[in-house]
């Protein structure tokens, strides 16, 4: 039987194998007489072929297969790529075992290399796996099969083998999310675990992948028993919260051992245990807006935008960003200026019937220590839309003093809501041609002189206790107008940040003690999921806002300080922990301005 040749030009020669989107042919391409590989799409012309012909052809990088053509033969479409005698990852360990932690780095680094070039023009893979990384007898490793899965498709494929897509999604794809660069990290991760281990961090799948795909919901992959030096990597990459995981290219410097583009030490994000969620919001009486306006979403041009759009940060109003009509649409909506930081303002939406109420919070932030976009000085930025947690929705961009404007929608009772996401694009869009039009709007009323804003947070622990607590030597970190600072390490460190909040002399929190430090009322909380940290909430005043509050709720607010204090060191025995969480609470309290 004479080989069928496609397109007139391409010789079939040999059927390398098959996946969930394609069979690959070993083929002769007759004009310019050289070996080539060829996909036909096992759905037809789909589009899907054409698609990543385009991706690859906007993509050359030598740790990536690389794409020559698209053709039609007859009702199929074809993919022409680069024919590298290799086999998969998944062949590899299939036939031969697991790898050595030192082999799967190297090839790691490789195809975290391939990420930081495809992230760089805006591209996520989504499907990376053991069966898409190919291996060359000289130790080359690339990255096929580019962008051409959908989170839909994973619960097609059958395979229960480590090469099975469910096997290596991140958590937030898992839960319905889009991919994005750090689900690409995950991915790598999971490929990685399962080079050492022999499965994925999600389990064998020897029952099929939906059980795989609850796990990566859940969040809580395997532990590496054979990752040696290559565990501290994995950690870092398989972590369950996209922000928290490690750039493209954090993780090449760090599986290939360059200290130059290792991740830093990411710093316990702040626990923020703001009290509207767990406060009277549901079945308040809130503003019906009469008029709704007709908007649409398309977001300005930034070439208007001034360098300095903030000013003094402790007279910007945030609450000028917002406006009640962007959520009208929702339901009934109230401006709620006086919960959270200082720099924070909340539109509480309660939606039709049993909905519920979505409390959408703009926030102005200190710049991020490790931005999964590199800002640009002098530039405002363009919107970002990261990956949702389950239950929150996170959108903001950059100001040109790489300050942030973050806008983030949960619902007040923290179950999941459809339009969490659709509200922040709302918010974020006109907050963001209001900062177009020009800087941010000054407080139509100053704080006054008994607030702790006036109160540089910086100033509220002597050096001779962060010596004791945090280490000599210990960095210091100000954040958004000097109204939260943070000094130590991840191991052993000191946050400080103001709040406000409920009344907590009526409304306790759940699960603290009350006790008294420095002559102020506190309240103790130590965290016993994570063994090594204690925060001690301490009253600075109680104050009844300029503006009404919402009626139903309480009329007054507490300002407080909240210090949390991490000590890996003592990591189990809490009540150490939170003895010098105390004194350090004791410290401050003494240290604040008679209210």
């Amino acid at each position: 039987m004479a080989p069928q040749v496609i397109a007139g030009r391409y010789r079939l020669e040999e059927r390398l194998g098959a996946g969930g989107m394609g069979v690959v042919w070993r083929a002769t391409d007759l004009e310019l007489r050289r070996t080539v590989a060829l996909k036909r799409s096992l759905d037809g012309d789909t589009g899907q072929i054409r698609r990543e012909a385009r991706l690859g052809a906007s993509l050359h990088h030598p740790h990536v297969v690389a794409v020559f053509d698209s053709v039609a033969d007859g009702d199929d479409q074809w993919l022409v790529m680069e024919y590298l005698p290799a086999r998969s990852l998944e062949e590899v360990v299939r036939a031969d075992g697991v790898l050595a932690p030192e082999r799967a780095a190297a090839l790691g680094a490789q195809i975290a290399s391939a990420l930081v070039a495809m992230h760089a023009r805006d591209m996520v893979h989504r499907d990376i796996t053991p069966g898409n990384v190919l291996l060359a007898e000289d130790g080359t490793a690339k990255l096929a099969d580019l962008g051409i899965s959908r989170w839909a498709e994973v619960t097609l494929t059958g395979s229960a083998s480590v090469g099975g897509t469910a096997g290596y999604l991140a958590p937030e794809v898992a839960n319905g999310y889009a991919a994005g660069p750090a689900a690409d990290v995950f991915s790598l991760g999971a490929t990685l675990f399962a080079a050492v281990e022999g499965v994925s961090p999600w389990g064998s799948g020897e029952n099929g992948p939906f059980g795989q795909l609850r796990r990566a919901a859940e969040g809580k992959p395997e532990t590496p028993r054979h990752a040696g030096p290559l565990a501290f990597a994995l950690t870092l990459m398989l972590d369950r919260h996209p922000a928290n995981r490690p750039t493209a290219a954090e993780v090449e410097g760090l599986l290939s051992g360059d200290p130059d583009t290792q991740p830093l030490p990411r710093r316990r994000p702040r626990s923020r245990k703001l009290k509207f969620a767990a406060a009277g919001v549901l079945g308040a009486v809130v503003l019906l807006v009469a008029g709704l306006l007709v908007f649409t979403r398309n977001e300005p041009t930034a070439a208007k935008a001034t360098s300095d759009l903030v000013g003094d940060p402790r007279t910007a109003d945030p609450c000028s960003l917002l406006t009640v009509n962007s959520l009208a649409p929702y339901g009934k909506v109230f401006l709620e200026p006086n919960l959270g930081t200082f720099a924070r303002c909340d539109l509480d939406t309660t939606l039709p019937g049993d909905g519920g109420t979505i409390v959408t919070s703009l926030e102005l932030t200190a710049p991020e220590e490790y931005p999964q976009v590199p800002p640009v000085r002098g530039r405002l930025g363009e919107i970002q839309r990261p990956n949702a947690d389950p239950g929150k929705c996170r959108r903001y961009f950059v100001l040109p003093d790489l300050r942030l404007v973050t806008v983030s929608s949960v619902r007040a009772d923290g179950e999941d809501a459809p339009q969490l996401c659709a509200m922040s694009d709302a918010v974020v869009g006109d907050a963001y041609a209001r900062v177009v039009g020009g800087p941010i709007a000054r407080r139509a009323q100053p704080f006054p002189s008994a607030s702790l804003a006036l109160v540089d947070a910086c100033s509220l622990v002597d050096d001779a206790t962060l010596r004791r607590v945090a280490g000599p030597g210990y960095p210091t970190d100000r954040y958004f107008a000097n109204w939260a600072c943070s000094w130590g390490e991840d191991a052993e460190s000191v946050d400080l940040y103001y709040d406000r909040q409920w009344p907590l002399a009526t409304d306790p929190p759940d699960g603290q003690t009350r006790v008294v430090v420095g002559g102020r009322t506190a309240y103790v909380d130590p965290h016993d999921d994570d063994g090594d940290v204690c925060d001690v909430t301490v009253v600075y005043r109680t104050y009844t806002p300029v503006l009404p509050t919402v009626k139903g709720t309480p009329a007054q607010r507490d300002e407080v300080v909240l210090v949390e204090y991490t000590d890996d060191a003592h990591q189990g025995d809490l009540d150490a922990i939170c003895a010098t969480a105390k004194s350090i609470a004791a410290v401050v309290a003494q240290r604040l301005p008679a209210s």
